[in-house]
């Protein structure tokens, strides 16, 4: 058993082993986080998708090997190359969206994201623009793997997630004071997931 089918949904990808896989179309999925991913709608251009993340279309042809930029596929995956945020998540701005309405959901201020993003008018958020959104609550994670709790997540859903103990993932960090109530924007340590023949988690959309 050699191909890999690769089940896409939030947190990451679950791989499976199966005969005859396609090891461009893997890289490609590996190298794309969840919140980078959108889905082409009738009437979508390149042109336009550059436009509306405002990034180059060259950028946009390079993150997918093999597009065709003139004859987009209604439902077809791009991946949107957004610009890095190290000590945080991205963020991409929604109708209606405000900075305080943002603040407020990840338990952070406003001055905290205009920190992490300078360039960013609060007067003026762009639709489809990323913000890199620190954590509420900021530790060291030796082995340099981390995810921010985002609203409605369980400690027992993310060891899930990242196919560890959950008895591991609450021992990694000491700082939740309630392991059943793990608050908004809370940065997690994430140790090693385990590996086994069936099954392999690979966590590109979370642990950046």
């Amino acid at each position: 058993m050699n191909r890999i089918f690769l089940n896409e949904g939030k947190g990451g990808l679950i791989i499976y082993y199966y005969n005859n896989f396609n090891w461009t179309d893997i890289r490609q999925r590996l190298s794309c986080s969840f919140d980078q991913q959108y889905y082409v709608q009738p009437g979508d251009t390149l042109y336009q998708l550059a436009q509306h993340y405002n990034i180059a279309e060259l950028s946009l042809e390079q993150a997918n090997p093999g597009i065709q930029p003139n004859n987009l596929l209604v439902g077809q995956r791009i991946c949107i190359p957004l610009p890095p945020c190290e000590n945080g998540f991205q963020y991409i701005v929604k109708p209606n969206d405000t900075l305080i309405q943002i603040a407020q959901m990840y338990n952070v201020t406003v001055e905290d994201i205009l920190n992490n993003n300078p360039a960013v008018n609060p007067y003026n958020l762009l639709l489809g623009h990323a913000l890199c959104i620190p954590p509420s609550i900021d530790v060291d994670c030796p082995m340099e793997r981390f995810h921010i709790v985002r609203p409605g997540e369980t400690l027992y859903e993310l060891a899930s997630r990242f196919n560890i103990p959950l008895e591991a993932l609450i021992a990694a960090n000491n700082h939740v004071e309630n392991p059943d109530q793990v608050v908004v924007g809370t940065k997690l340590c994430v140790p090693s997931p385990m590996v086994t023949p069936e099954r392999i988690w690979h966590e590109y959309n979370y642990l950046k």
